[in-house]
């Protein structure tokens, strides 16, 4: 696990670290300023000339001390302070004097000179107003200039929190961030500015960061075999699981194949799926491992749940249903009568959003899975507005009313009401193909049936696999022709670890 850290709480943490533990501020600009000369020179030679653009703040501190370092090890460097800020940090000044007795050219205009390194260390984490003013005039300037652009811990312009570009922000190729990774660089369009970003520790203390422990954080590779459930020698199909799954109708067959073969694919050991008897010999070709209950009115319908809340420790409903009345009486019965994990999933949210009520009578842990347009009804917040905080607005629908819920964007957010959100940093450009989410909501039912841990716990898992199969798969195919069907079949390989993460 890995914390995510909003503009709060990273200084929060610094505030501790200086204050409450005593390591001296100058101590940590120094080794900020450490650790980005060093990824500049990486990625530069010696005959590259350096312009350092500053501000009076602390991260113009560190910036200034990136010049310095620069020069000494021989690279031509400028500085431009635009000094328009009132007051300058104790920091900013100390390190300012510095370079000026080593000679290193500060200049209180813009330089016409042609540079091969452009460094931007103009605002830090605490922006949250809009850039205006010789502000936005500078940095318009730097995006039109030419040359490698590096970012010192946030790119200027880029709400550190929200990835809200404020007016204008700088767009770099690389950022470097201290610390902890900022929220900022990870939901978009913040993402898209910050470049390839490099997280470096510069000395924040372990004890501090769990003191403050961020309210956002995000899986890496190793979180996959701390909740997946361990493969016995002496198992049987029963060992791993149930899952039932409510899904297709007259007219829709693929949600139902897709939802079956990835919970099967994530190691469930038995799928059963329940839909319109259309759909029987479909099922049997596409995913032949399943067994099949179908109805054709209501009064099948009503047997088919019955029969699927007695057989599933977890159970699926939505993918590809409609939103008749069938489906209708379908959801009022799993939601108000089925006790163990409930999935509810797109047309079974589409259904919901009009009868939000019916989860104060859920007897069942439940998952929502929505995509924006569908959480758009369901909460009535407009998209463009949630798109300014992901997490928030995740993390309120959950509280309200108790579920778990996997709000499905470029950056995927999951929930359970109580303030710490899963933010999920797999997945492509190529998973924006119809069908995704039902693999999606699969993979979630298959790790629930298994059984493990919290369903919240696989909740999470199974976004973050869910990514890992779309990079595995955008790798074979490409983001122009992976399909859905090719996420699916990626799992076993993603399982199988042929993938980082």
């Amino acid at each position: 696990m890995e914390y995510l850290a909003s503009a709060a709480a990273m200084q929060e943490i610094d505030r501790k670290t200086i204050e409450d533990i005593g390591i001296p501020g100058m101590v940590l600009m120094e080794m900020a300023a450490h650790k980005t000369a060093e990824i500049i020179m990486g990625c530069t030679d010696k005959n590259a000339r350096c312009l350092v653009v500053a501000e009076g703040g602390n991260n113009g501190g560190d910036g200034v001390a990136v010049a310095r370092i620069l020069h000494e090890k021989g690279y031509v460097v400028d500085v431009y302070f635009i000094g328009k800020i009132s007051r300058c940090s104790d920091s900013f000044l100390c390190q300012l004097d510095i370079i000026k007795k080593l000679g290193i050219p500060v200049y209180d205009q813009m330089p016409e000179y042609a540079y091969d390194v452009i460094i931007d260390a103009i605002f830090g984490v605490g922006l949250s107003r809009c850039i205006l003013g010789v502000h936005k005039d500078v940095i318009e300037r730097l995006n039109r200039m030419q040359g490698f652009k590096v970012a010192v811990d946030v790119p200027s312009g880029i709400n550190a929190t929200t990835g809200e570009v404020l007016g204008i922000a700088f767009r770099a190729d690389i950022t470097v961030t201290f610390g902890l990774m900022k929220t900022g660089l990870v939901f978009y369009p913040g993402c898209d500015y910050g470049g390839k970003v490099y997280v470096e520790d510069i000395g924040f203390p372990r004890k501090v960061i769990e003191e403050v422990k961020p309210d956002l954080f995000t899986f890496q590779k190793t979180d996959i075999s701390r909740f997946l459930p361990i493969r016995k020698q002496d198992a049987n199909k029963g060992t791993y699981g149930r899952a039932a799954i409510i899904a297709g109708s007259a007219d829709v067959s693929g949600a139902l194949t897709l939802a079956a073969k990835a919970a099967y694919k994530m190691g469930c050991g038995l799928v059963k799926v329940y839909t319109h008897e259309n759909n029987r010999s479909i099922i049997g070709v596409t995913v032949p491992e399943a067994v099949v209950m179908t109805y054709s009115d209501s009064e099948s319908a009503m047997v088919c749940v019955e029969d699927a809340m007695r057989y599933g420790d977890s159970l699926l409903i939505g993918p590809g249903i409609g939103t008749d009345g069938i489906s209708l009486l379908m959801l009022i019965k799993v939601i108000e009568e089925y006790k163990k994990i409930l999935i509810i999933d797109a047309d079974g949210i589409n259904i919901l959003s009009e009868h939000m009520e019916l989860l104060n009578k859920k007897q069942a842990s439940v998952i929502l899975t929505p995509h924006m347009k569908e959480m758009e009804r369901m909460n009535h917040v407009p998209i463009k507005e949630m798109k300014k905080n992901l997490p928030f607005y995740c993390d309120e629908l959950a509280g309200k009313y108790d579920v778990t819920c996997v709000l499905k964007d470029a950056r995927t957010c999951v929930s359970t009401g109580n303030g710490h959100i899963y933010v999920n940093r797999t997945g492509n450009d190529g998973m924006a193909t119809g069908g995704s989410g039902d693999v999606l909501a699969g993979m979630i039912t298959g790790l629930c049936a298994m059984g493990h841990t919290e369903e919240s716990d696989m909740a999470e898992l199974g976004v973050y696999l869910h990514g890992l199969a779309g990079d595995y798969a955008k790798e074979k195919k490409g983001s122009y022709g992976m399909t859905a069907g090719d996420i699916a079949e990626s799992i076993p390989y993603v399982l199988g670890g042929e993938i980082d993460g």
